[in-house]
């Protein structure tokens, strides 16, 4: 199920989605599901596909109407990967993601409690953008940082005194420097920073440079939010093994790995990712079960 509602008892409140053969969705609330109008649900939307978005507004629209107060996690927010027009003729995606969360407002009581957390968004820009286009009164952003710390394994990786934090471009600083503060109070690792340069029309990696001489012995951790497929964590992999690692670990909040994971091996030894995506079993996958309990 992509979408499952607990009240706040923890009691799993039942919802059918269905497809008519027109292609429209439909979906069907148990018969005791509105029973509390003054409970808040809770709602996990996995949306990876537009029949999730569909299905979710289709529910906070029954939700809204029925007065009842709402706290939405998606994991994986869709569309933030397209933060700004990159070229002409471009859409806004991430924008439209929001305003679409915005659709079923005029439902919606502003005396209603509405929160809506996501995990580890790809840009500021979508929680800004979150706040200035959806009515729920509170944004959350869950930080990498955070879920690092429920993989013990993981955190001894990063803390170990060997070990270096790679950042794969430019737009990642701010956020791997937050994820090595977060060890402040351990072995905060060195930080070590990758340029890379993208086709902006096609997205393609062209060139990736990482900014050391010689990294003999040491692990190199790289981290970033999302791996699609696998395109920049093998160029840095394979600069990493120029410069003598003796090993090389990545983590990603959100792993779509849409080539696999063939695609790292000799390059990478061990991927960190969350259960924000479905995942097959693999020896070099370690999948951190992240939940925010609400």
């Amino acid at each position: 199920m992509s979408i499952q509602i607990t009240r706040t008892d923890g009691t799993i409140i039942q919802v059918k989605f269905l497809q008519f053969s027109g292609g429209e969705r439909h979906i069907q609330l148990g018969e005791t599901a509105l029973d509390d109008v003054n409970d808040t649900l809770n709602i996990r939307a996995d949306m990876l596909s537009s029949n999730d978005v569909m299905d979710y507004l289709l529910l906070e629209s029954v939700l809204f109407n029925s007065g009842l107060s709402v706290n939405l996690e998606i994991p994986y927010f869709p569309y933030a990967r397209q933060d700004r027009v990159c070229a002409a003729g471009q859409a806004f995606s991430l924008e439209v993601m929001t305003r679409l969360l915005n659709i079923n407002s005029f439902a919606t009581p502003t005396s209603l409690q509405k929160k809506i957390t996501v995990w580890d968004c790809h840009s500021q820009k979508t929680t800004d953008l979150l706040k200035m286009n959806t009515r729920f009164n509170e944004v959350i952003n869950i930080s990498p940082a955070d879920i690092i710390q429920k993989s013990p394994s993981l955190v001894d990786i990063i803390t170990s005194t060997n070990t270096v934090l790679i950042c794969p471009d430019k737009g990642a600083i701010d956020r791997t420097t937050m994820i090595a503060e977060s060890f402040k109070n351990a072995n905060q690792p060195t930080i070590i920073c990758c340029d890379k340069q993208r086709d902006p029309l096609t997205g393609k990696i062209l060139n990736s440079k990482v900014n050391a001489t010689d990294l003999t012995g040491l692990t190199a951790v790289i981290t970033d939010d999302i791996c699609d497929g696998g395109a920049t964590f093998i160029g840095i992999a394979q600069e990493l093994r120029k410069l003598n690692c003796e090993r090389i670990v990545l983590y990603v909040t959100h792993g779509i790995f849409s080539r696999g994971l063939d695609v790292f091996d000799g390059l990478i030894d061990q991927v960190f990712t969350t259960n924000s995506f479905p995942q097959q079993p693999s020896e070099l996958l370690t999948v951190i079960n992240f939940s925010t309990g609400n």
